[in-house]
């Protein structure tokens, strides 16, 4: 029995040693002693068509240690493969996917995310509310269902220093499949249901409205012109980037929301507010939207607008200038190839890139022999992006005349058949 027992004792602590050395080196053996609910869930059953549609993901701490996961405010990012990102697909009654709104930026996705670490005690529950209209784009009545996804990183403190560990002690993995219904609205009944997000815009004392800055730029109604329209103006404290009221007109699409922008972008109409003519930021986004708008009748103004501004918005209109097929945007970027300030030539290259026609070239050429090396360097990056092809770049005097002789003579041998690639279409908004 004596021996018997030692050796149950032995088997034991061989045991234990093993567990712990597990523990020690196998993160997932430690993963077991953490406990977690996660879900999506939608908040009603019901909704109307043009309202706004929440899913609610839910993390619920069951265990007995403090979890910590990165949160911010609740928009979608563009960076399809970010972590913590949650997907959303959506589909009507047949199966059929809903297409999806998300702008397709023309320089590319833009902007960072800052994540903030929320901590969740034992028995505590967060949620975040994701408006789902920013993943699918509803037409009308019908029934839907969406099919929600998401893997969160979970991290908690670290023993010695009390601080939260920098690697993830667990995945919080939710996959819901959820259905839900559209009615068909009125407008009185939406305005109702955008009441208090307007509410929180126009108190000066809500401190945080993102929310509600969401929902009325990404879901425009004609009777939110004029409030988006306020949301341009300077404030104190300014509680939102005042872009993306330009962005909520441009959603909104009809003529009087474009006349809008086409006022910040000339930055002096005076019902507008004097401050825009003073904002180049405001202004040269709403150039920006212009431009990707690409209606002619916006090319006038312009037009008007290069020799009553100054850099950096006149840079901006050059750049938009591209995004016009007709002659006189092309002319105009033509001419500003000659103007003695650097700038100028510059972004008229840069215009001219966005234009990519086979006309451009032999001019993006003739650049390449510009007295300034930021020129030169412009253009030969403007010619790599409209015919696909590179050679090199230059450093000094002497490289950049053989750099241009190399470009030169690609050109002859490759120019009677040469056809650009038609760009993507791509707007912010």
């Amino acid at each position: 029995m004596r021996g018997t027992t030692r050796q149950k004792y032995l088997h034991l602590l061989v045991l234990a040693v093993m567990w712990l050395a597990l523990t020690n080196l196998a993160p997932s053996a430690a993963l077991a002693q953490l406990s977690y609910v996660a879900r999506f869930e939608l908040e009603k059953p019901q909704y109307m068509a043009g309202e706004p549609i929440f899913c609610k993901f839910v993390l619920r701490n069951t265990g007995n240690r403090v979890l910590a996961f990165r949160y911010r405010s609740p928009s979608r990012v563009l960076i399809h493969d970010a972590e913590q990102e949650p997907d959303f697909r959506v589909t009507d009654a047949r199966g059929q996917r809903l297409p999806d709104p998300a702008p397709q930026p023309c320089g590319g996705t833009q902007g960072t995310v800052v994540y903030g670490f929320v901590a969740l005690p034992p028995g505590q529950t967060q949620s975040e509310r994701w408006l789902l209209n920013q993943w699918a784009r509803f037409h009308g009545p019908g029934s839907f269902r969406v099919r929600a996804e998401r893997r969160l990183a979970l991290f908690e403190t670290d023993p010695k220093t009390g601080k939260f560990a920098e690697r993830p002690a667990a995945f919080a993995s939710a996959l819901d499949e959820l259905d839900f219904k559209l009615e068909a609205s009125t407008p009185a009944r939406l305005r109702a249901a955008f009441a208090p997000y307007l509410a929180q815009i126009q108190d000066a004392k809500e401190r945080d409205p993102a929310e509600a800055v969401m929902v009325v730029t990404t879901l425009p109604q004609p009777f939110l012109l004029a409030p988006l329209v306020a949301m341009t103006k300077p404030a104190k404290p300014q509680r939102w980037d005042r872009r993306e009221a330009l962005t909520g007109m441009a959603r909104l699409g009809t003529p009087p929301a474009w006349q809008e922008i086409v006022k910040v972008a000339r930055g002096a109409a005076p019902e507008s507010g004097s401050a825009n003519s003073r904002d180049d930021s405001l202004r040269s986004y709403a150039v920006l939207l212009l431009a990707e708008k690409a209606d002619p009748a916006f090319l006038p103004v312009l037009l008007g607008m290069l020799d009553r501004s100054t850099e950096p918005v006149r840079g901006d209109v050059l750049h938009a200038l591209g995004f016009f097929s007709g002659t006189g945007a092309s002319q105009a970027l033509f001419d500003h190839l000659h103007s003695p300030q650097v700038a100028d030539r510059m972004n008229s290259i840069l215009g001219l890139r966005n234009l990519g026609t086979r006309e451009t070239v032999p001019a993006l050429l003739a650049m390449l022999r510009d007295a300034e090396p930021q020129v030169r360097g412009v253009a030969n990056f403007a010619l790599e992006s409209v015919t696909g092809h590179k050679e090199g770049s230059a450093t000094s005097p002497e490289e950049a005349s053989r750099l241009a002789d190399r470009w030169h003579d690609w050109w002859r041998e490759h120019g009677g058949n040469f056809s650009p690639a038609r760009p993507t279409a791509c707007h912010d908004w």
